[in-house]
């Protein structure tokens, strides 16, 4: 990792992360990227490129604040854990302590759970965007539990705004002034924060934050403005700005244990355990998965307006922050590649079924003009795999180029009829894994790909 930070402040010559960036950013149509780098607890890379705003020259920096979206939870994470040190609340309180005549089903669920994606709360929707965190709690509380605490791993919003309805009342604070007391202050970050974007009639009203990076969406050849309302809130869920230089500041913060204990900075970076035994998809707010066979944690957010990727048993974090909604977070793997040795090559197997291989490459490659034909999807997944793929679907296909080789790796039945099969796809600029699943008739109940392994 020590070798990316080479020369970048500088910039006397180009380098593999300058190369790969710009690759993508021209294939991506990106105005703007932040790059940052942490080894072992110490930052080795801060680097910006292109533009933070595409209405006046504003070349983006490594202060420039973007939209992290979902990314936002990393942060949350880190309040509650300091919330949890400072005894204000226990991540083993029965959420029942903190809403006056909540149902009785509630006392099974606790904050670890709300947290760890795993609460059973039902999604609540329809409330206006000005409704606060307790409003939000209330509506939950009136609707039947989705699975029963602790059983699922299931990402859901209304986890983290009852959360912070739960951090706000222990405190008596707003999140906001949490996340400022608790985390920016104590560390510094001065381009971290939220503009409290506001719907008032016609009229959306925010605080000004200087430099901040504008969103764009790259639709029919042009680039959009494309900022999208945080409901005040969701905040601890999406919405938040922050900086390269501050996310990496706060991740080495973390690893070399000057913010929270070893012990608090594990429960982020430990997946929550599931009744059954199993582990789920998230710890404290984080996201887990693997790549290259290593376990990695952080969150994306947008998908690729942020994507942090802390890779535990390696002691390295890349941060890689886009303006451009219409993307797929592929630059902080990108860059990853260009310090992890080489992965396995796993074995390529006979193909048994040559047609779904013709048909998934005739598919991936019409996406990546903009075409997609429900027909070749089962009813259950038409609507769903035809918005992906006009949508991110088709951002990601058109940023890693046409399709130079496919690959079957495994495949096997499964108990519902369909066959699932996982297929590495060689494109021009970048390799990706495929999970596909398929009737007996030849069509897709599920084209995925895999951010990370196949776990």
């Amino acid at each position: 990792a020590v070798a990316l930070g080479l020369l970048t402040v500088t910039g006397v010559r180009a380098d593999p992360v300058d190369d790969a960036v710009a690759r993508f950013m021209d294939a991506g149509h990106i105005p703007g990227v932040a790059v940052a780098v942490v080894d072992s607890g110490r930052i080795v890379r801060l680097q910006g490129y292109g533009q933070a705003n595409l209405e006046w020259p504003s070349a983006v920096t490594p202060d420039t604040p973007f939209q992290t979206a979902s990314a936002s939870k990393i942060f949350a994470g880190v309040v509650l854990m300091r919330l949890v040190e400072q005894g204000v609340l226990s991540l083993d309180d029965p959420i029942t302590l903190y809403f006056e005549g909540a149902p009785e089903s509630w006392s099974r669920i606790t904050v670890r759970h709300l947290a760890g994606h795993v609460s059973g709360l039902a999604e609540v929707r329809g409330l206006p965007s000005d409704a606060n965190a307790q409003a939000v709690a209330a509506e939950a509380m009136k609707l039947p539990l989705a699975y029963e605490p602790g059983a699922e791993s299931r990402y859901g919003l209304t986890d983290f705004v009852v959360m912070t309805a739960i951090m706000e009342k222990a405190s008596g604070l707003s999140y906001p002034d949490l996340l400022q007391r608790k985390v920016s202050t104590p560390l510094g970050l001065t381009h971290t924060g939220f503009t409290l974007l506001r719907e008032d009639g016609r009229v959306r009203a925010a605080e000004v934050m200087p430099g901040r990076a504008r969103v764009y969406g790259w639709r029919d050849g042009v680039q959009r403005d494309e900022e999208f309302l945080y409901p005040v809130n969701t905040y601890a869920a999406g919405g938040l700005y922050s900086s390269a230089r501050d996310i990496a500041t706060l991740m080495a913060a973390l690893e070399t244990g000057r913010l929270l204990t070893p012990e608090s900075f594990a429960l982020l970076t430990t997946p929550a355990r599931l009744n059954d035994g199993r582990d789920g998809g998230f710890g404290v707010g984080w996201t887990f998965d693997r790549y290259r066979g290593l376990a990695t944690v952080g969150h994306t957010g947008g998908p690729a307006l942020a994507d942090v990727m802390f890779i535990p048993s390696r002691g390295l974090t890349v941060i890689a922050l886009t303006n451009q909604r219409r993307f797929y977070p592929l630059l902080s793997h990108v860059i990853a590649d260009l310090t992890l040795p080489p992965a396995p090559v796993a074995p390529v197997i006979a193909d048994s079924r040559p047609d779904l291989t013709v048909a998934l490459r005739r598919m991936l490659a019409a996406a990546a003009n903009g075409v997609v034909d429900p027909s070749v999807f089962t009813d259950q997944a038409r609507d769903g795999a035809a918005a992906f793929y006009k949508d991110f679907g088709q951002a990601m296909l058109t940023a890693v180029g046409p399709i130079e080789g496919m690959d079957l790796l495994s495949e096997r039945a499964l108990d519902d009829g369909l066959t699932r099969r996982l297929y590495r796809v060689r494109f021009q600029r970048r390799t990706i894994d495929f999970v596909v699943r398929a009737d007996g008739a030849g069509r897709f109940a599920e084209i995925r790909p895999l951010s990370g392994d196949d776990i």
